[in-house]
């Protein structure tokens, strides 16, 4: 009664503690977990061990670092993300474009909660009073960029114009691979930016602390409401312009274009400042990005099926020192760009793409990619792809953060294809993204790194580095919502943490595919790290060496799949809950399989029960969450059943759809109707259905001749028909009974020599001597067919006489015949 009490107080204790997180996890959840460590002789608290070693890195993020110290506040954190990225899909990105700021730059984001609103008020009464047709943008926005442009110079206003360009210079350079020196060299040379190797790193590392990210954020906001009130805006202006409308200003070219297919290839027209398009499938070739001299840009496109295709580096959807604001609204789009594309340094980019199938295809530090700023792709609806080289897709470095949001599509995301790893996989490319925050190690922290996809049967594919991982300092975040979802890397991959990092990866709910060629991954951290992997629902594989809960060199590994039957397919040392000794110490390895009847490739791991690896590696299988329903049984239920009143030949449509998935409901109860109106299916199918060359309405027919004794007597009536394909089936259906009056129509068709691979066939199913006596005619036969056909139905008999024919046979030279001989089973040899 005591241990029962004590278990009691336990849980309510594990109740009130972790209340917070019972988000991402249940209650009961945590309990295991907590109850798994105290196995170990541990407790709640050791996962919050000292994991800050590196005193000396600058700009860490505090966000970050509670998550390193405290996995249970990572929890938290996981679910806080996925409820932003959630409400983000309304449109309403002020909040998202807030808390991503306050992550970024160490700010409380609280503190900006009302500029967005009373700013957008303001602006959307200026446009209804002063902008009644198109150019009269020109006017209102020149006037607001002014300020917008001195708001800015504040955000810089401690920092000198060649130090700035030296900032400029460090960014880049971090990010280029070897074989690209020679390519920004000269680069360099044409942006007359200084040499790297010139500057003065140390000092240069300290000083970007002078920049004011608060201003930076808080001008951010603002801009977003300019934006988006301008956007609305135009979508009650009429565009009747037969040709573009420019207009140079000091703020930049402010240009509307027409509703026909226009082209924007004209570099002259540099810096822009503003692009409306209102329509056409249009061709965008031109720079689109910000600047010190201009730091900003507006670019709305209202229709059509558009081309943005410009390869330069830093110049499309790139924000350098500003903030660019983009927006796609309908259309199947392609973006081709640059290195350093859909990505920030000192400034914001946001791109929003509203519907349409896109492709979008970058170079590295590309498609959501941030160092001190953010940048975001948020693309709505369509079934897109992205394809990029590295360092991308949600990739956040130093005070940055980087995101994909992709609300709605079967989506492809796709890292590599040009930079190989070297030396460690000198054959695999080096990829870091698909959620990926990354520091500069040792000197500098990482940001956040953040993919987000809500619903679509997607694919994840990458190599060194993806899919939620962390690198120094920093956290990576991968969140997929639904939908059965493929994952496919070489390396540090799937919620792992790396040097001091943070790596999550959520996946909500859909049959799921975990691929890696090598570890750690799934859940795993390495030196001073924290890796957290989540899968909630679905029957899942997982394949990797070296993860699903692995706490390397002195890390937090967590590994849990909530329910589902899942298959784990490796069988490797350091799976399914380990750590290591390390540092004369060691870490915290836990794995969790809260439900499902699972596979283990390790007589050791197994249903229902608990096991211990390492030093604390702890594992644990047990029935928690028991799955009633799997997704497809659940659409089963959803999926509307025929009606008895239904036409026959739509109840007939329904018993011949195929009986799988979400499906079998409702072919069951087809069949069910069509057996009750018998009467009336008969004559329908005799003269609509018996021809039937589809198996699925064959199966109806099935259906139909085992239950209805009158159905048989019409198809008798079938077999000397003209229509040979209705012969056949009607012979079939009938043998099915095991009707031993067929055998008087079979053996005249024989001797006519007709239908005769069908009437062997059908032999098979009466059991009866006369069914062998016309069968062994057949085993001695010039046609391998037709042997193997009449010894396939001798082997189906169940007549004594059937096993001494198919001994006849013993010496038969086909294949096909003494392969179904040698593996009779053992009561018929």
């Amino acid at each position: 009664m005591r241990r029962f009490i004590f278990f009691i107080l336990f849980l309510l204790s594990v109740s009130i503690f972790f209340a917070d997180t019972s988000g991402i996890l249940s209650t009961a959840e945590i309990a295991q977990l907590v109850d798994m460590l105290d196995s170990a002789g541990l407790t709640s608290n050791s996962l919050k061990f000292e994991k800050d070693w590196d005193l000396s890195t600058k700009y860490k993020l505090n966000w970050q670092l509670n998550q390193l110290q405290n996995p249970w506040l990572a929890l938290e954190d996981i679910q806080h993300i996925k409820e932003l990225c959630d409400s983000s899909e309304s449109g309403e990105l002020e909040q998202l474009l807030r808390e991503l700021g306050g992550i970024a730059f160490n700010l409380n984001p609280y503190q900006f909660t009302t500029l967005y609103p009373s700013a957008k008020s303001v602006y959307n009464s200026q446009l209804k009073k002063e902008v009644q047709k198109p150019e009269d943008i020109f006017k209102w926005l020149d006037a607001h960029l002014k300020n917008f442009k001195e708001e800015f110079n504040q955000v810089t206003r401690d920092v000198n114009r060649n130090r700035l360009m030296e900032f400029q210079s460090y960014w880049l350079w971090q990010f280029i691979e070897a074989e690209d020196t020679l390519t920004y060299k000269s680069y360099f040379a044409q942006k007359n930016l200084p040499e790297y190797s010139k500057l003065n790193i140390e000092k240069l590392e300290k000083e970007f602390s002078r920049l004011h990210f608060d201003l930076l954020l808080q001008s951010g906001i603002k801009f977003l409401a300019l934006s988006d009130a301008l956007a609305e805006h135009c979508n009650t202006l009429k565009f009747n312009n037969k040709s573009p409308i420019i207009k140079r200003t000091d703020s930049g070219y402010m240009i509307i274009g027409t509703k026909a297919d226009d082209v924007y290839k004209d570099k002259k027209l540099s810096p822009i400042c503003f692009l409306l398009d209102p329509a056409g499938n249009d061709r965008y070739e031109i720079e689109l990005k910000t600047s010190l001299e201009n730091p900003f840009y507006i670019f709305i496109d209202l229709q059509g099926n558009d081309l943005y295709r410009n390869l330069d580096i830093a110049s499309m959807f790139c924000s350098e020192y500003g903030f660019g604001y983009s927006l796609d609204l309908s259309g199947d789009d392609i973006y081709q760009t640059g290195d350093f594309s859909f990505a920030s340094f000192t400034g914001i980019n946001l791109h929003q793409d509203k519907s349409g199938d896109d492709f979008y295809q970058s170079g590295l530090f590309s498609q959501g990619a941030a160092m001190f700023g953010l940048a975001a792709i948020i693309d709505f609806e369509g079934n897109d792809s992205y394809k990029a080289t590295c360092m991308a897709q949600g990739f956040g470095s130093t005070y940055g953060a980087g995101a994909i949001l992709d609300f709605s599509g079967a989506d492809v995301y796709y890292l590599g294809g040009k930079y190989f790893h070297e030396p460690l996989m000198p054959l695999d490319y080096l990829t870091l993204g698909q959620g990926m925050g990354f520091g500069l190690r040792p000197d500098m922290s990482g940001g956040l790194g953040l993919l987000f996809d809500s619903k679509g049967n997607d694919k994840y594919l990458g190599g060194v580095y993806a899919q939620g991982s962390g690198y120094w300092y920093a956290t990576g975040l991968l969140i997929d919502i639904s939908g059965n979802d493929v994952y496919n890397t070489v390396y540090y991959p799937q919620g792992s943490g790396i040097h001091l990092a943070c790596g999550f990866l959520l996946d909500e709910s859909g049959d799921d595919a975990y691929y890696s060629r090598n570890g750690p991954g799934q859940g795993a951290g390495h030196d001073w790290a924290l890796g957290i992997f989540i899968d909630s629902s679905g029957n899942d594989a997982y394949s990797i060496p070296g993860g699903n809960g692995l706490g390397l060199t002195n890390s937090v590994g967590i590994f849990i799949d909530k329910c589902g039957d899942d298959r784990y397919e490796r069988q490797y040392p350091q799976n399914y809950g380990y750590a290591n000794y390390s540092r004369s110490t060691g870490g915290i390895g836990l794995f969790l399989d809260a439900g499902g009847t699972d596979t283990y490739p390790d007589t050791l791991k197994a249903n229902n029960s608990s096991w211990y690896s390492g030093t604390y590696g702890i594992g644990r299988d047990i029935e928690l969450n028991r799955t009633t329903k799997t997704e497809i049984e659940k659409l089963s239920e959803e999926a509307p059943l025929p009606k008895e009143t239904d036409k026959i030949e739509e109840i007939f449509a329904a018993a011949s759809e195929w009986e799988v998935g979400s499906a079998v409901k409702r072919v069951q109860k087809g069949r069910e109707i069509l057996v009750q109106r018998a009467d009336e299916a008969i004559p329908f199918i005799i003269s609509n259905k018996i021809n039937t060359q589809s198996s699925l309405e064959y199966r109806a027919l099935e259906t139909l001749a085992a239950k209805s004794p009158k159905f048989i007597q019409e198809l008798y009536k079938v077999i000397d028909k003209e229509d040979s394909l209705a012969a056949k089936n009607a012979l079939s259906l009938i043998a099915e009974t095991g009707d031993t009056l067929l055998l008087d129509y079979v053996e005249r068709l024989l001797n006519q020599k007709k239908y005769e691979t069908t009437c062997i066939s059908v032999l098979g199913a009466i059991n009866s001597e006369k069914s062998v006596n016309l069968l062994k005619n057949y085993i001695h036969h010039p046609s391998e067919r037709f042997r193997y056909l009449a010894a396939r139905s001798l082997k189906q008999i169940k007549h004594p006489s059937a096993r001494e024919a198919l001994m006849l046979m013993k010496d038969d030279t086909s294949f096909l015949v003494q392969a179904l001989l040698r593996n009779l089973p053992p009561e018929i040899n």
